[in-house]
C-alpha cells in the first residue's frame, strides 16, 4: 500500500491499513445490530429519521433555497471554537426533521 497507488480506497489522510480494516469491521458491527435491533427483534422503526426520508425531495431543496437564511442559520460573529457552529448545524437539522415531520402527520409527500 502507497500513499497515492495503493489498493485500499481511503477518503481520509489517514493512509494506514489497520484504520480502514478497523473502521470496515466497526461498521459491520453496526449494521449487524442494526439489522437485528431493526429488522429481527422490531423494537425500533427508524424514528425520527423516517420523516425526512418520506420528504427528502423536500428537505433537500428547502435546505438548498433557505439554508442560508433565519431561522436555519445566522451570522456567526468571532468564533473561539466550534460549538456556536454546531448549535447552529443541529438547530437547522431539527427544524428541517420537525417540518418533515409535520409533512409526514397531514400526509404530504413530495414525489418526481
Amino acid at each position: 500500500c502507497t500513499r497515492d497507488g495503493g489498493f485500499i480506497p481511503v477518503n481520509k489522510n489517514l493512509w494506514s491499513l489497520s484504520y480502514v480494516t478497523a473502521m470496515g469491521c466497526f461498521s459491520f458491527l453496526l449494521l449487524g445490530a442494526m439489522f437485528f435491533i431493526i429488522d429481527v427483534k422490531g423494537w425500533w422503526r427508524g424514528q425520527p429519521f423516517l420523516y425526512p426520508g418520506m420528504n427528502s425531495i423536500f428537505v433537500y431543496v428547502g435546505h438548498s433555497l433557505l439554508g442560508f437564511y433565519f431561522p436555519f442559520s445566522w451570522e456567526i460573529g468571532f468564533q473561539q471554537s466550534h460549538w456556536e457552529l454546531l448549535l447552529q448545524n443541529l438547530w437547522g437539522t431539527g427544524l428541517w426533521v420537525l417540518i418533515a415531520f409535520l409533512l409526514y402527520r397531514k400526509k404530504f409527500f413530495l414525489k418526481i
